[in-house]
This record gives C-alpha cells, sequence and structure tokens, in this order.
C-alpha cells in the first residue's frame, strides 16, 4: 500500500485499526461465530488455540491501541483468513481483511524497526495499557541496571517530617532516609548516600540552615566522617566511609566499596534534624512546600512519606510529579518550574493515611513504625498530631525525581 500518510502515531494508527477491528467482527459474524467467550472463535474456525484468543481480543477490546497489540503476525493471519475461507466467508470481505493487515504492516515498518518496539508505542498510547507496559520496563531496567551499576536495594526509604517550630511562624523538619538491603552485584563498587538539600520556590539554596543529626553517639571512632546514622536502626558493623566531600552547600559521603551478594548487604538509614526553616504560612514568595526525593539508585521499591502536623496542612491534598533527569541539572527545581512533558507515565498516586505512628505501617520495612515512635519520642512530638502521605513506586527509574508538593496553609 502507497496511501500510509505522514501524520503522527496515533493519528496514523487509529484508523487502519479500527478498521482492522469492524472487519474481524463482521467476518465472525458471517460466521455466526458468537464473541462472548473467546473458545467459540478457535473451536468454530479449527485454529490454534492462542491465534482464536488473539482474534476474539482484537476483535472486542474497545481500546484500539490495545487492541492492536494483539494482531497476529502475517503468517497467522494468513491462516485465520485460510480457515475462514474454508467456512464460506465472502470473499469481498477477506479481501478487505487482507487489505486492512497490509496497511497495519507497513506501519509497523514505517514507525518502528520491529513488531516488539511498535507493540510498546502501541501500549504507550493506551490509557489501559499504559502503565502495565510502563511497568515491565521498569523491572527490566532495574535488572540491566543492578548489573551495569553493580548495586541494587531492596528499599529506598525517604521520609521527611514537618512541625511547627517553637516561635510558630516557620517549619521544623526531620528528614530520615536510607536503603534497606543494599548490596553489590559487582566487587569493589563505591556509592554515594542521599544529602538534605534546602531551597525555596525560586530553586535558590538555603545555605544558612542548620542541620543536626538526630541520634549521636559520642566519642564514635567508627564515624569519624560525621555520618548522621541513624544507629538503631542501622545493620551491624556500621558501613564504612572513606570520603565526606562539601557540594554546592551539601554534604556528600561515599560508601566504601564492600564485597558483592547478599551476605554482605546492608541497611543504612540516616536521620537529621532542621530548625525554623521555612515560613508555616503561604507567602508571595513561598506558596508550597514541597518534598522530593532523587532516585538514582537501583531498587525494587521507593517507600516515600511526607508526614506533616495537622496544623500545617494545607486546603489542597498533596500532588506527585514524577520527573525524569535525563538533562541532569535541574532536579532541585520547583514543580511549577519544571517542563510538564518531562513527567514519566508512571502509575503511583498519593495515599493519605490515617493520624499516628500505627496507620503508617508498610510490609516493605516491618520495623517502620517502630522508628517513627523513637524518632518521634527523641524529637517530643505528638505523633497523632500528625499525618501521614505516602507514595511507594515500584522499581523507579534512574535518574529522576520523585516531587509531593503541598500548597501552603493562609494565614487565618
Amino acid at each position: 500500500m502507497n496511501n500510509v500518510r505522514n501524520l503522527c502515531f496515533g493519528e496514523d494508527i487509529k484508523p487502519v485499526i479500527t478498521l482492522l477491528k469492524n472487519t474481524l467482527g463482521d467476518i465472525l459474524y458471517s460466521l455466526d461465530i458468537s464473541l462472548d467467550n473467546p473458545r467459540d472463535v478457535y473451536k468454530k474456525l479449527k485454529i490454534d488455540k492462542k491465534l482464536g484468543w488473539k482474534i476474539y481480543n482484537v476483535a472486542c477490546e474497545l481500546d484500539p491501541f490495545l487492541a492492536a497489540q494483539f494482531l497476529p503476525g502475517k503468517a497467522a493471519c494468513m491462516n485465520f483468513m485460510e480457515s475462514c475461507k474454508k467456512l464460506g466467508t465472502p470473499v469481498k470481505l477477506l479481501g478487505r481483511a487482507k487489505e486492512a493487515c497490509e496497511e497495519f504492516n507497513l506501519l509497523v515498518e514505517k514507525h518502528a524497526d520491529s513488531r516488539k518496539e511498535f507493540d510498546l508505542m502501541l501500549m504507550s498510547c493506551s490509557d489501559k495499557g499504559r502503565s502495565k507496559a510502563y511497568l515491565s520496563q521498569q523491572k527490566a531496567a532495574f535488572t540491566a541496571n543492578s548489573h551495569l551499576l553493580g548495586v541494587q536495594a531492596g528499599t529506598q526509604l525517604c521520609t521527611w517530617v514537618f512541625s511547627p517550630s517553637a516561635c510558630g511562624e516557620y517549619h521544623d523538619i526531620a528528614s530520615i532516609r536510607g536503603f534497606i538491603d543494599f548490596r553489590r552485584n559487582r566487587s569493589n563498587v563505591p556509592w554515594l548516600l542521599e544529602w538534605v538539600h534546602f531551597t525555596d520556590d525560586d530553586n535558590v539554596p538555603k545555605s544558612l540552615v542548620s542541620v543536626e543529626q538526630l541520634e549521636k553517639r559520642e566519642n564514635d571512632k567508627n564515624n569519624s566522617m560525621g555520618v548522621p546514622f541513624y544507629y538503631s536502626f542501622c545493620s551491624a558493623p556500621l558501613p564504612n566511609i572513606i570520603s565526606s566531600s562539601k557540594r554546592k552547600e551539601h554534604i556528600v559521603h561515599e560508601l566504601e566499596e564492600a564485597p558483592i551478594g547478599n551476605t554482605e548487604s546492608i541497611t543504612c538509614i540516616t536521620a537529621q534534624i532542621a530548625r525554623e526553616v521555612f515560613r508555616k504560612y503561604r507567602t508571595e514568595e513561598d506558596r508550597f512546600r514541597e518534598v522530593v526525593v532523587r532516585a538514582r539508585t537501583p531498587v525494587e521499591r521507593l517507600v516515600f512519606d511526607q508526614i506533616v502536623h495537622l496544623d500545617l496542612i494545607g486546603p489542597l491534598e498533596p500532588e506527585l510529579f514524577v520527573f525524569g533527569e535525563f538533562t541532569g541539572y535541574d532536579w532541585a527545581k520547583s514543580a511549577e518550574f519544571r517542563n510538564p512533558h518531562s513527567c514519566l507515565p508512571i502509575n503511583a498516586s498519593v495515599q493519605k493515611l490515617g493520624p499516628g505512628i500505627r496507620a503508617a505501617y508498610t510490609p516493605y520495612i516491618p520495623w517502620y513504625t517502630d522508628m517513627l515512635e523513637d524518632a518521634f519520642g527523641k524529637l517530643l512530638w505528638n505523633p497523632e498530631e500528625f499525618r501521614t502521605y505516602r507514595v511507594v513506586i515500584d522499581y523507579p527509574v534512574i535518574p529522576s525525581t520523585v516531587n509531593m508538593r503541598s500548597l501552603l496553609p493562609e494565614r487565618e
């Protein structure tokens, strides 16, 4: 066929798929084949069960992009039409089906290097199929990155806790972060720990913020670099830190190289507290409270919590943004100033959990509520006055940033 139009992918493929669906439906109707069950298709036509199931899905799936991925290959389509011909399908209908299949195959050649690539494009255009397609690719990327980068972890944790400051005008902010079951897949691979970074809505660093370690141990000879370990919830022995350096207003700590495998896996948690960091109420300069976690380590899941005092909850529920960080220079920017087209189509949402510590339970970190109870005890904060907002992402894309943004409350 030479009439393939030079349109964008979705506009190009949709009329061809619609024609295919309608033609297959007409063929099955002409043979008095019910579409109540795929079994009726392959039994009546006496074709392979898998082929009959695919034909059924092309005809019955309402989403054209999702239906197109079920269309069989060239040889299987010819087998289907041959079976239909033997049962007396009108030649005109078979000719229309053959023409539609040829046009579909030309579109595959036009838009992709293989049918597999083309099916992924179809899934990305489908509301129903997009999340499934991306999750399968995220999992594949996790496996590849784990071996290419040489590290992986079961869970990445990022928890931000916001409380009114003593003067009542600012936020006190606690940060608890780290990795559970972090291991090497390649020997002698160092890795950077996450760091605390504060900016205003205009991305101006808050360089004068004083950040303190939540759990201190005097004369800790094994922590000469001053890493803010949350000792009670790290595995023993503590990981060694081979260097600490200041980079753009924050301290970076580098984990020592270690042997490979589960026997050498670690759990490394850090905890810090900063006082009077941002205004409690909305101003023209600062309207949002945004918490960001940077995904740059292959992990099976990310658990990202924002735990907020009831007095600091704004009029709207938190918004979620997941930005691909392939430029590498604007990861700390406010979502307001980011290009919306850099958002990734990740199937995730903000879960509003109940007040108190027990509502924050997660099966991925069985001791999480015990850790929160310990942290709130050290901070002398009443956990019943706080609410948790949670995001869980399986196999987060790296590099990316996950941003939870909340509109600050107005001063009454």
